[in-house]
């Protein structure tokens, strides 16, 4: 909900996108801006709070470019994954399609937005610790990963 309200009005500062900019490469940036304004400011929110924590380079990129895999959305799509996959996960599966209508696809994308943005990043020609990170920030944070683990603890507080 918290990400929800803060993602109606998804104005980064100045200071902000010179922190985007000097952190990405020219294709990341292309990436990132191609994301809508809500994922925007959940992203710069993640950079931030990982920073004050801080964390490495390789993680404040990813926490940049994390949700790239999702696409452009309508707001009622992101509202239907949440509340489908809270009430009825199993018919969240059975409805996501990566074909067919609009709504199912962005369901699809949703739900699968973090090996599509890893996929994205490899092309882009990204550091491979940032495609690690973007590629497994959906998953249960493991025991192996401290950095993935705190990443994925982050990203779900904000």
């Amino acid at each position: 909900m918290r990400q929800f309200t803060r993602g109606l009005r998804p104005i980064l500062t100045t200071v902000e996108i010179e922190a985007v900019r000097s952190h990405l490469t020219p294709a990341e940036r292309a990436l990132f801006l191609a994301a809508e304004g809500r994922d925007h400011r959940h992203s710069v929110d993640l950079f931030e709070a990982l920073r004050a924590a801080g964390a490495s380079r390789p993680e404040l990129v990813a926490a940049l470019l994390h949700d790239v895999g999702k696409g452009r959305l309508r707001t009622w799509h992101r509202v239907a994954f949440v509340l489908i996959e809270a009430c009825a996960p199993r018919l969240a599966r059975r409805v996501e399609s990566i074909s067919g209508a609009p709504w199912r696809q962005a369901l699809w994308r949703l739900r699968h937005h973090a090996r599509l943005g890893a996929a994205m990043l490899d092309v882009a020609g990204s550091d491979p610790r940032v495609i690690e990170l973007v590629a497994g920030h959906t998953e249960a944070p493991p025991a192996d990963d401290p950095v993935l683990a705190r990443f994925i603890e982050f990203d779900d507080r904000l």
